[in-house]
């Protein structure tokens, strides 16, 4: 009788042991020991997470968060070069010991996350400068205006009446890259033309808006990234389409040459008042018959090779022809990279 009270309670005093130990190793690195509401604020406040690198809850974040506390050099590159280790641990991480930056360490040649085998494929070390999801509460950048209607969230450009550009900027903190890597996600407000305004409004040069749609540049003056641009509709024959379409509307500008993604969000109309909630921009997907308009399989990311270095701030600017009540591109994703 002795020996099974004896087995029972030792069973039972090991079983708790196992689980007090299983919760020590899940909760040693993560808040209420290590609270902060980033990994800069844990570190700086808590001395003894500076040998700790690992995930941390961080406080009021929505997940755990990779804190590279251990890491530190003179970009994300430089520091994935010198730390294998680092592979596939995207985090913040110190860029010259004191600046936290947001590192994409990810290599992995498939989907994973919000990063792709375009980005991957040159290895990861990449600096993430716009990070933008107005459906998840983020707020525009500065440049741009919020906006809501029929209960979605976007940004859009600043002026209601006329034609322009409204400007962002992504700060690279004076970091030299030479690669850049990005994504966006829009919506068709209106009637949108494309490349149409190059050819019949004047707007020859990088300076002007040559299309209606997303234009990311950098450097001053400018050079060519990206274009995210808006057509007409997907369907029918029409000047003001997309070069994709199958009524397939004007190329793009030299300057521009095959750096372009281009979608209309809608089939065959187009009504000045209407928002095209329905068809995301630039996701590869619901082009109809203009299925070359979604045939890039890297779509909505992009990847470019610059032909020079250079430590300049990118711009992305939102542009339209016309008044917004008439038509005008909406962003609701936007991701930047550089390496």
């Amino acid at each position: 009788m002795m020996l099974v009270v004896y087995y029972i309670t030792t069973m039972i005093l090991t079983k708790e042991l196992v689980i007090a130990t299983d919760q020590c190793s899940v909760y040693r690195f993560k808040s209420p020991f290590y609270p902060g509401e980033s990994c800069e604020d844990i570190y700086n406040n808590n001395p003894e997470s500076h040998e700790r690198s690992g995930y941390y809850w961080i406080t009021y974040g929505p997940s755990k968060v990779f804190c590279g506390m251990t890491y530190t050099g003179s970009s994300c590159l430089n520091i994935y070069n010198g730390n294998p280790e680092t592979v596939d641990k995207s985090g913040y991480y110190r860029i010259n010991g004191t600046q936290w930056t947001y590192c994409n360490m990810t290599e992995i040649a498939i989907i994973v996350g919000d990063f792709i085998p375009t980005c991957a494929g040159v290895g990861g070390g990449w600096i993430r400068i716009a990070h933008i999801n107005i459906s998840a509460g983020d707020d525009c950048p500065s440049g741009w205006r919020k906006d809501t209607n029929s209960g979605v969230s976007f940004c859009r450009v600043v002026s209601d009446s006329s034609a322009g550009c409204s400007s962002a900027y992504f700060s690279t903190n004076g970091t030299s890259y030479q690669r850049v890597c990005g994504r966006a996600r829009g919506y068709q407000k209106g009637q949108t033309l494309a490349f149409h305004p190059y050819y019949v409004h004047g707007q020859t040069t990088i300076d002007g808006f040559y299309a209606d749609g997303l234009l990311i540049t950098y450097g001053n003056p400018r050079h060519h990234i990206w274009t995210y641009a808006v057509g007409y509709y997907d369907d029918l024959t029409y000047t003001s389409n997309c070069p994709c379409a199958v009524g397939g509307g004007q190329a793009p500008p030299p300057f521009v040459g095959t750096n372009y993604y281009c979608e209309s969000g809608t089939i065959n109309t187009s009504s000045t008042s209407d928002y095209y909630f329905n068809d995301p921009l630039w996701d590869g997907f619901d082009c109809y018959r203009s299925t070359d308009c979604c045939a890039n399989p890297t779509l909505p990311w992009f990847y470019r090779e610059l032909n020079e270095s250079t430590t300049s701030d990118i711009e992305a600017r939102l542009c339209y022809r016309t008044g917004f009540f008439q038509g005008s591109p909406l962003i609701d994703q936007l991701g930047l990279y550089i390496q």
